[in-house]
């Protein structure tokens, strides 16, 4: 586990994933990076009653690179909605307070 940290990222992952799929519903998928994947996109995106969600999972203090903001900011120019996500919490907040 990184220090400062909670709980591992890929655990946060797994929680954040499990939330969405049981209680959001739509459907989701983790990105997992490899050397066939483009670089910057976020960790979870999926699909909610037509509209297009992505979610950068940071935790503690990491900071999102400028590449990802960068498509963060491409997704919700495009009209979807791109988050930085630090806790299952804001998660909850994303959809109980319509954060589209």
């Amino acid at each position: 586990m990184k220090p400062g940290l909670s709980k591992k990222e890929s655990d946060f992952q797994k929680d954040v994933l499990q939330y969405l799929r049981k209680e959001v519903g739509g459907h989701w998928i983790k990105i997992h990076v490899s050397s066939y994947q483009l670089e910057g996109e976020p960790d979870i995106v999926g699909v909610k009653d037509g509209h297009f969600y992505a979610f950068e999972l940071k935790q503690g203090s990491y900071q999102p690179t400028p590449l990802q903001l960068h498509k963060l900011d491409l997704i919700n120019k495009s009209g979807g909605t791109a988050k930085v996500i630090r806790s299952l919490e804001e998660v909850r907040e994303c959809f109980e307070l319509k954060c589209i």
